[in-house]
C-alpha cells in the first residue's frame, strides 16, 4: 500500500523507489493537490482498483520508459 493514514499524520510512498511524503493530518485533499504541483502520478487500474503512486523521478523514469519502447518496423514484402 503506498498511502497509510495515521491519527497524527497522512503519508504516501513511491511504488517505485519508496521515496516518503508525510503530511499533518487535516484535509487529505490539499496533500493530494500538494503532490500534485510537486509533480507525483496518482493512476488506479478499473480491474484491480488498486492505486498507484510515483514520485517526480520515478513518474519521469516510467513515463520515458514508455516513450523508449520501440515497436518493430513492419516488414513489406517485393510485392508492396
Amino acid at each position: 500500500m503506498s498511502f497509510e493514514e495515521y491519527d497524527d499524520c497522512f503519508i504516501w510512498r513511491c511504488d517505485k523507489c519508496r521515496h516518503q511524503a508525510v503530511f499533518p493530518p487535516g484535509n487529505f485533499w490539499a496533500c493530494v493537490a500538494e503532490l500534485k504541483a510537486r509533480r507525483w502520478s496518482f493512476t488506479r487500474d478499473d480491474e484491480s482498483r488498486v492505486w498507484t503512486h510515483y514520485c517526480w523521478k520515478c513518474r519521469n523514469a516510467v513515463e520515458a520508459e514508455i516513450l523508449n519502447m520501440v515497436i518493430p518496423p513492419r516488414r513489406r514484402g517485393v510485392s508492396e
